[in-house]
């Protein structure tokens, strides 16, 4: 197998499908099992992994933090505990976690 030259539209055009398939970006393992083992040092020349991958995968399948408002958790631990009682930490936290998660 010829050695590749790597430049950015050479790099661009195979971490593309390979991004399109994952639905993210890949780990280097996986790139080593396409037989691209070369996309992850060629990557870290030409700008760095974390240029890559905004580069690349597209905003809207990063996942981003959902912002909780104090407010918000303080509403939803009161609802808890009037449903259900018990511990005012535990319902806090429940509550906490049911806005992230959502």
């Amino acid at each position: 197998m010829p050695r590749r030259t790597w430049n950015e539209g050479t790099i661009e055009a195979e971490l593309a499908p390979v991004v399109a398939k994952l639905g993210r970006f890949p780990k280097r393992g996986e790139l080593v099992d396409l037989g691209l083992s070369g996309l992850w040092t060629a990557m870290q020349r030409h700008g760095g992994l974390a240029a890559w991958r905004e580069r690349i995968v597209p905003a809207r399948s990063r996942p981003t933090a959902t912002p909780v408002q104090h407010d918000d958790i303080a509403r939803r631990a009161y609802f808890l505990s009037q449903e259900r009682g018990g511990d005012p930490i535990d319902n806090w936290l429940s509550a906490e976690q049911e806005l992230r998660a959502a």
